[in-house]
């Protein structure tokens, strides 16, 4: 660390010690002259300055009860900073007791001053009451008023909309005078009510949602139907959409047992290809063990190099808010669920899992209702058991065709005598987790 030194002086001889010097030390480096003065005096000739020297010395030096307290005292405030050091800390504001005055800042420069503005809200939307105060807590209050508008409907719009595909008002995002009509205004007024009469609870609103005729109906429709209403505004079917990246990957972390269920902690770093970060001169070191298997909440975001599993599944950059998402379907997409380590190790998971029945295709079709929440039709039973069939010859043959799906991920079968059907098995969970009702929610 560069200083600014001395002024005016210079270093003659420099000494480094590796422990705190007592002032007699001190003083007999400094002063020797001093020093043995001081230390031929008797005790009765002493002075006060020069006993507490003397004294010092003998507990720093000598006295091995004192250097044994000392050593106790390390050893109790070590553990005390460990303990102390476990517990996350966050940042917390306060309001200052004398409100800082703010300006509109003329073309963005914060030293020049425009207007200045004072803390209030929209009065077309809900005029601030006299009788809450202008600080943080008056405005969480003046948001979660029965009186405002917008908080509520704003909210249930966007849970309907996770669970529709679309919103009641179609630009979640906007509510204003460029946003788009409510389809179903009573519905959405008669939903916020609820909410709010609830205690804002969100686990209540999702449930009634899903319990609802509305959606639990069966997403398919005639040609009549999808002609007069291709985008389903009229709710007369159930919803259909893709999963999220983050859904598809929880999902099939689920379905093999994988899943770590932790909550909270620091982000995690699942597997990734390798180098991804080297075009920020960054390293990247994946995680061992459970960490691997958190959910996708959990897992580490660069903005600028996004994690490649859940990014090629349109998840938004996060330098600005998003609230609807981009959806295409795209060759990379199929690529992950077929390559991505994640999926072949969980399908290794759940090919592993199927050695549990003695009947292959009844293993078949308790993976196929894991992985997509649905019994298995008779058709697709078939196809996936000749599927079995064919891969576990084709491996048994030549097991090197098997190292892939044996060896992706930490994960790790015991019984390796059954490496080629485990194999095949995991071919049968991929083919099912890269089919459309894995994929999709209907």
């Amino acid at each position: 660390m560069e200083g600014k030194g001395i002024g005016g002086g210079k270093a003659d001889d420099i000494l480094v010690f590796d422990k705190e010097l007592t002032p007699i030390e001190v003083l007999e480096i400094t002063a020797p002259e001093k020093f043995k003065k001081v230390v031929s005096k008797t005790p009765e000739e002493l002075a006060t300055d020069e006993r507490k020297w003397l004294t010092g010395y003998y507990l720093a030096n000598l006295s091995k009860e004192y250097k044994s307290s000392l050593a106790d005292l390390e050893n109790i405030r070590t553990m005390a900073a460990d303990s102390s050091e476990q517990i996350r800390e966050i940042m917390v504001m306060k309001e200052m007791e004398t409100p800082r005055e703010t300006y509109v800042l003329e073309r963005g420069q914060y030293d020049v001053y425009g207007e200045r503005v004072y803390p209030n809200t929209p009065e077309k939307i809900f005029a601030y009451p006299d009788s809450l105060p202008k600080n943080r807590l008056g405005l969480a209050n003046w948001v979660t008023s029965e009186k405002n508008p917008l908080t509520a409907r704003v909210a249930v719009n966007r849970y309907w909309k996770n669970m529709f595909g679309t919103g009641i008002v179609r630009t979640v995002e906007d509510f204003g005078n460029q946003g788009e009509l409510p389809s179903h205004p009573a519905l959405l007024d008669w939903l916020a009510i609820e909410f709010m009469n609830s205690g804002w609870d969100v686990k209540a609103l999702h449930k009634l949602m899903v319990m609802s005729n509305t959606y639990r109906q069966s997403s398919k429709a005639s040609a009549e139907l999808l002609e007069r209403d291709d985008k389903n505004r009229l709710l007369a079917r159930g919803p259909s959409k893709r999963l999220t990246g983050e859904m598809l990957r929880n999902n099939v972390l689920v379905a093999s047992g994988l899943m770590n269920n932790e909550i909270g902690g620091p982000s995690v770093k699942p597997y990734q290809p390798e180098g991804l970060w080297k075009i920020n001169g960054a390293a990247y070191e994946e995680d061992k063990g459970d960490k691997l298997y958190r959910k996708s909440m959990y897992t580490i975001w660069k903005r600028t190099v996004p994690h490649p599993t859940i990014a090629t599944f349109d998840a938004p950059e996060r330098s600005f808010c998003s609230v609807r998402r981009q959806e295409t379907n795209t060759p990379l997409q199929a690529l992950v669920l077929l390559n991505d380590p994640t999926y072949v190790e969980a399908s290794r998971v759940l090919g592993n899992s199927m050695l549990e029945y003695s009947d292959p295709e009844e293993g078949i079709a308790t993976v196929f209702q894991k992985l997509t929440g649905r019994k298995i039709k008779s058709e697709e039973l078939q196809i996936l058991s000749e599927l079995q069939q064919e891969e576990y010859q084709k491996f048994k043959q030549n097991s090197s065709k098997a190292e892939g799906w044996l060896n992706t991920g930490e994960f790790r079968i015991e019984n390796k005598d059954n490496a080629a059907l485990v194999a095949a098995n995991a071919v049968v969970a991929s083919t099912i987790m890269n089919s459309d009702a894995m994929i999709m929610k209907r």
